[in-house]
């Protein structure tokens, strides 16, 4: 896979500027300072982040022509969701996530 010098640099500048703007809000506005919906918002930041991820990889994973890759794409989700609902927590959810697409790889189709 050859990697042109355009889309590299595109993906760093894309990145520098995110990091700009996050390390901006960070020092600027302290958390203490935030209005108190800002700051009930914010909690919802990474579950939503989340959440927009799996979608575009999960439209890309469905496929109605193979019906067997779609069925665990979709179980892979169905493991991260009820970790998410369990567990309350996004680091059980992301592992839960990683383990059962290691599973998914990892298991010899039958």
């Amino acid at each position: 896979m050859l990697i042109r010098l355009e889309d590299l640099t595109a993906v760093l500048a894309l990145g520098l500027a995110c990091w700009v703007l996050r390390a901006t809000f960070v020092l600027l506005v302290p958390a203490d300072r935030l209005p108190p919906t800002a700051a009930q918002a914010l909690q919802h930041l990474a579950p939503a982040a989340l959440a927009s991820i799996i979608a575009v990889e999960l439209t890309s994973a469905v496929d109605v022509s193979n019906p067997a890759s779609t069925l665990q794409a979709l179980g892979v989700v169905a493991v991260a969701a009820t970790v998410a609902t369990l567990a309350r927590s996004m680091t059980w959810t992301v592992l839960a996530g990683i383990v059962a697409v290691l599973v998914v790889d990892l298991a010899p189709l039958g």
